[in-house]
């Protein structure tokens, strides 16, 4: 397998400005260099690739078939760059925080805030990723890692953790299901299915117990593989599922509602881990902001 190091990178440009041209006189003209460094390149291409990429009659030039190939593969990759790079360049005045996520938190708790953020802060833009449960924290590619369940330094490019909160599980439900029957007590729940996800077991024995609830034999039910699937369902009107309540009622359009909000059993904390490659005075901007609205 080649390696970047191994390109002729400038045989390639030339090789790619000529391709579109009439002659190499106009590609050199382009590049602004003479018709012979252009045929130099070209023929240091051709030695590389072992191929010939055009054909010569008399001062003319035409691609051969392997020619015509690499000039469209190279068109395309050149026109790739220049778009990376213009849009890189039009965002001279912004910088970005990128921070990784658990998937659930990301989708219900920062991306419906994070629109008051940016508005807030128009030279910040803050770009999101989510990470399954189970998956290792990218910490290379990431300012600010959010990790539920342990507090503990990640790898040896991430900083010092800080709490951020700590769950309190309770059932949210849809407001249609609310509506389609009164629920005036924790038992009236059972009259729905209960929804659990793989991700999170246990939750709702622990808050049954925690409502008196201690012999509730689960039967059947909507099972998902994770909680940000499992609360499609929910918002669906197909049951109740125990979730942290910090990330409801969330967005009106959801029509979400946590019916018993005081009844709440204690689940994981979430913690802030800096990495290495954080600009400390973005990311304590950010972090300040996701304080803030924790608290409200």
């Amino acid at each position: 397998m080649l390696k970047e190091r191994e390109l002729p990178l400038s045989a390639l440009r030339a090789f790619a400005v000529a391709a579109r041209s009439d002659s190499l006189s106009a590609a050199a003209e382009e590049l602004g260099v003479t018709h012979g460094a252009v045929s130099k390149q070209v023929r240091l291409l051709e030695d590389w690739l072992g191929q010939q990429v055009f054909t010569r009659e008399g001062r003319s030039v035409a691609l051969t078939p392997y020619g015509s190939v690499l000039a469209e593969q190279l068109s395309q990759s050149f026109r790739n760059i220049e778009a990376a790079c213009q849009y890189v360049r039009r965002r001279r005045s912004k910088a970005v925080l990128a921070v990784e996520a658990p998937s659930t938190f990301a989708m219900y708790f920062l991306m419906p805030r994070l629109k008051r953020f940016e508005k807030a802060n128009p030279d910040l833009a803050v770009w999101i990723s989510t990470r399954m449960t189970g998956q290792t924290p990218d910490v290379s590619s990431h300012d600010l890692l959010i990790t539920r369940g342990g507090g503990d330094k990640i790898g040896g490019h991430s900083k010092a953790s800080t709490l951020l909160l700590e769950e309190h599980l309770t059932p949210v439900c849809s407001l249609d299901l609310v509506q389609e029957r009164t629920i005036e007590k924790p038992e009236d729940l059972l009259a729905f299915p209960l929804i659990t996800s793989a991700t999170r077991p246990g939750h709702w024995e622990a808050w049954l117990k925690k409502a008196g609830m201690r012999d509730h034999l689960f039967e059947g039910g909507h099972r998902f593989d994770h909680m940000f699937v499992a609360m499609h369902a929910v918002r669906e009107g197909f049951g109740s599922i125990v979730a942290p309540k910090e990330f409801f009622p969330g967005k009106p359009e959801w029509r979400l509602v946590c019916p018993f909000p005081e009844l709440v059993v204690k689940g994981e904390k979430y913690f802030a881990q800096p990495t290495s490659r954080a600009d400390p005075r973005y990311l304590g901007r950010f972090l300040d902001w996701l304080r803030d609205e924790i608290r409200s």
